[in-house]
């Protein structure tokens, strides 16, 4: 790349303020004190199999789970390696007895119990499937994933703004891969809506869970669920009494939606060498969201020491939330009331 020249061709965007912290939104330090389940680098998601054991990807393209079933006193469990993968492994979600994972460079994979991968959509609508995120099953088998963006670098598609991210659908009758939604900024985590015909897709780079309908009158509708949220949300999981958990790795700041205002001085950013804006990091904080059926924050857990950060996802799992983290180095464990 050219010392004159920009890989990015970002868009003016004048986002919304964000929301006080304050009612739902007010800080403490719910997550500071989180147990350490188990330690691997980089667990962006966690799925649990029949047995009780906690499953995860890591950076190293492995995927662990833990040697005995987890419950609510299991802390630093032994772990295992199930499989390898070719890319990154973000998202583990059961298919019956089958784990399927999406993955970074290695698209959508299945993983037999005895840790055989299987190769299932690496290209969809005439593209690659680079950025492979998040995942669903739904009641009637087709396996629905984000592709988050077609940049390498993540933060390139943050930056740019140009909502490069999909909505795919694998079809596993016949084995075709369909595209449902496109121009989604950077999609993320995906999980059924409040009505059963509809799913949720956050769009990181937005700040915002997009609500799209795959069945119903509505089909193929797409409208917001929840706008200008706090910081970035990546993945969704479904809670009780309707409600969500939206994980939340960077809370906004002034500085960088402000710099969405000039998309000139966004090219000169990418006049810079990728692993610049690669090695760029947000400030240390611990934040999940609990979004109602109506899309209201309801409440939220924070940890501003930063000593829990980055989380990715919060799965519930007997009465509790499993964090994920794309850059630490642990699963964590939250109680819930």
């Amino acid at each position: 790349m050219s010392l004159f020249a920009s890989r990015l061709d970002p868009v003016e965007w004048h986002p919304e303020d964000p929301p006080a912290m304050t009612g739902a939104l007010a800080q403490d330090r719910a997550l500071a004190d989180c147990d350490r389940v188990a330690t691997v680098d980089g667990p962006e998601d966690v799925a649990f199999d029949d047995a009780g054991r906690l499953y995860t990807g890591a950076e190293d393209g492995g995927v662990y789970r833990t040697v005995e079933p987890v419950d609510a006193g299991t802390t630093d469990a032994e772990v295992e390696v199930f499989a390898r993968v070719d890319g990154r492994p973000l998202a583990v979600e059961f298919d019956g007895d089958d784990l399927l994972v999406a993955a970074i460079d290695a698209g959508l994979l299945s993983v037999a119990p005895d840790g055989t991968v299987t190769e299932l959509v690496t290209r969809a609508g005439g593209q690659d499937v680079g950025f492979a995120d998040d995942v669903h099953v739904a009641d009637d088998g087709t396996v629905y994933f984000t592709d988050a963006t077609v940049h390498d670098v993540y933060q390139d598609e943050l930056f740019e703004l140009r909502d490069t991210g999909r909505l795919l659908a694998y079809h596993p009758d016949g084995g075709e891969t369909t595209v449902e939604l496109e121009g989604l900024g950077f999609a993320n985590g995906l999980v059924p809506g409040p009505d059963g015909d509809s799913l949720l897709v956050n769009e990181t780079s937005r700040y915002r869970i997009s609500r799209y309908w795959i069945d119903g009158e509505r089909a193929g509708d797409r409208e917001y669920f929840v706008e200008n949220l706090p910081g970035y949300p990546d993945n969704v999981d479904e809670g009780r009494d309707g409600t969500y958990w939206v994980a939340v790795p960077a809370v906004r700041t002034a500085l960088l939606d402000r710099i969405h205002h000039h998309p000139w001085l966004i090219r000169q950013v990418g006049r810079l060498p990728q692993w610049v804006l690669a090695s760029v990091s947000p400030d240390r904080y611990g934040l999940v969201l609990q979004v109602d059926e109506e899309g209201e924050v309801v409440d939220s857990l924070h940890d501003p020491s930063g000593a829990v950060h980055y989380v990715t996802s919060a799965t519930p799992h007997d009465g509790a939330l499993y964090l994920g983290t794309l850059v630490g180095d642990a699963v964590r464990r939250y109680p819930l009331a």
